[in-house]
């Protein structure tokens, strides 16, 4: 009696994500919602319901296992709705400063907008195309005004820099939680097996050791550093257009087994009228998977949305990045209770770069793009973004152990010690990138990510050769070990199982290595 309850409960539940997902889906496409709210409240509160009538006592280690999973799931459904209620009834005008949800959307609705529409002397552009051409602009003059350009998005999320700064609202409310336990560093980190008190000294080490191969001999200014790591993207530009962004990562998966069309994989990722672009492109389910008749599997629908306008290395690498996770959501095979992601979101972002850091391997280039920029150029671009990501981190941790600290003055600290930016502690310049506000602490991810990528990349290398010219076993390869347990095993199980051991950062060490070997060898 007690599993066939669940079992009911179950796919009872399966029915309600996949509705969800369809919801979330319509909103991010800009149709009528699948789902009202009232429709929504009540299909919960029943699912709730039936949940809390499966005799757990009677059940094996898994059932229960899959049962907590599913209460944890709706428990949050229900406090996302009513916070989402509460911030509908608000009075207009009220200023809720305890809230971080509230105060988080009310900044990210400014942000979206702001970043959106960057006014470049009369053409508007997005911030990544802004960012973008800061790595083409030749003139360093033109660069400087393309990057105080962005000011209006600094804005938007610190204001002028004082007691009145949105973000310092949002700080002091995040810190309160995490001091409280819930930091999600430290949760990311238990849950890969890291102590977390070592995240910290872990991501300075990384640091370190591209103070040490790759940092410039004289500061740079910080609208001259995407310059300095864009030189790769200068060299490929004229080989990727935008209209070629969807075709080179759909015949590069397809060549490890991963056709995004014939795994069901879903795009909306063209401009169009009537939708804003999307300030941070995202992979979400439309759909989840499950088991049909005679053990076969009718799989997740897995959708990328984002806008890219400009095409370019940048914009290829994202695409690849996001259909990375999308491909990861295709091989998921497990119970209902465990179809989601990972229960770690750095381990998260580490499966979607086992691909996205090929696009930096000149190799890949010459198969794809029948272009390759220098080793040492294309690896240096490369990890320039993930030591500017590992900064981000680095950020967020330091000034939500004492957040009455002056974000300019840590950010400032960290770029110009570490990565050799001149000092501007006058601008807000750290205030460019949503996550800080869409979830504080996301950034961590971006920092730990690279580290586990590099870990299993290794790994698989070992095990499998290079793939970088294709390998049309190596989509079921990593499928079977890696991508198809969503929750039924925990990310350090995971891990563990095809690392043999702990994860730890020697080689992405090894990678940032590469630069100084490769510019050694190039040099006359």
């Amino acid at each position: 009696m007690p599993a066939t309850s669940l079992a009911r409960a179950e796919a009872r539940f399966l029915d309600v994500r996949d509705a969800f997902d369809a919801a979330d889906i319509a909103e991010a496409l800009g149709l009528a919602a699948a789902q009202s709210g009232h429709q929504a409240a009540t299909t919960l509160v029943e699912l709730e319901y039936a949940l809390e009538h499966v005799a757990a006592d009677e059940l094996g280690d898994e059932d229960v296992r899959a049962l907590l999973a599913m209460q944890q799931w709706v428990s949050e459904a229900l406090e996302t709705q009513g916070r989402q209620q509460a911030a509908d009834g608000a009075p207009k005008g009220s200023d809720p400063t305890d809230d971080l949800e509230r105060i988080s959307r009310q900044i990210l609705d400014r942000y979206s907008e702001a970043q959106s529409a960057v006014d470049v002397g009369g053409t508007s552009l997005t911030r990544l195309a802004v960012l973008g051409a800061l790595a083409v602009e030749p003139s360093s003059v033109r660069r400087r005004e393309l990057f105080l350009s962005l000011q209006p998005v600094w804005r938007s999320i610190d204001g002028d820099a004082d007691s009145t700064s949105p973000y310092k609202r949002l700080l002091l409310c995040s810190a309160d939680r995490w001091a409280s336990g819930r930091s999600p560093v430290s949760a990311n980190a238990r849950a890969l097996g890291f102590d977390p008190g070592a995240m910290e000294p872990l991501l300075v080490e990384i640091l370190d050791t591209w103070q040490t191969l790759a940092r410039p001999a004289e500061p740079i200014a910080p609208w001259d550093w995407w310059n300095a790591a864009g030189a790769a993207e200068r060299v490929l530009a004229q080989a990727i257009p935008v209209e070629r962004l969807r075709s080179l990562s759909d015949a590069y998966h397809a060549s490890l087994g991963a056709a995004p069309a014939q795994l069901g994989i879903r795009f909306d990722t063209d401009p169009r009228a009537g939708r804003p672009p999307v300030p941070v492109a995202y992979t979400t389910f439309g759909r989840r998977p499950r088991e049909t008749t005679g053990d076969r599997w009718l799989r997740a629908e897995p959708w990328v949305i984002g806008t890219y306008t400009r095409g370019g290395l940048g914009e290829l690498t994202e695409l690849v990045h996001e259909t990375g996770h999308a491909i990861h959501l295709a091989a998921i095979r497990t119970r209902p209770a465990f179809a989601d992601w990972p229960d770690s979101d750095a381990f998260t972002e580490a499966l979607a770069e086992l691909t996205a850091l090929d696009t930096a391997e000149p190799a890949w280039q010459q198969q794809w793009l029948g272009v390759a920029a220098p080793e040492a150029v294309s690896l240096r671009g490369r990890y320039a973004e993930v030591v500017l990501d590992i900064c981000w981190a680095l950020f967020e941790i330091r000034l939500h152990a004492d957040p009455h600290r002056r974000p300019n003055d840590v950010w400032t600290d960290l770029t110009s010690t570490y990565l050799g930016i001149a000092p501007h502690p006058e601008w807000s310049w750290w205030a460019m990138r949503g996550q800080l506000v869409q979830e504080p602490g996301y950034m961590v991810n971006y920092a730990i990510g690279p580290i586990l990528a590099a870990d299993l990349r290794a790994t698989i290398r070992a095990e499998r050769g290079d793939w970088v010219r294709g390998d049309a076993g190596w989509y079921e390869w990593v499928s079977e070990r890696i991508y198809r347990w969503g929750l039924e095993r925990s990310s350090g199980d995971v891990l563990r199982g095809v690392l043999g051991r702990r994860p730890d950062p020697n080689a992405l060490l090894t990678e940032l290595a590469r630069i100084g070997s490769a510019a050694d060898s190039s040099a006359p």
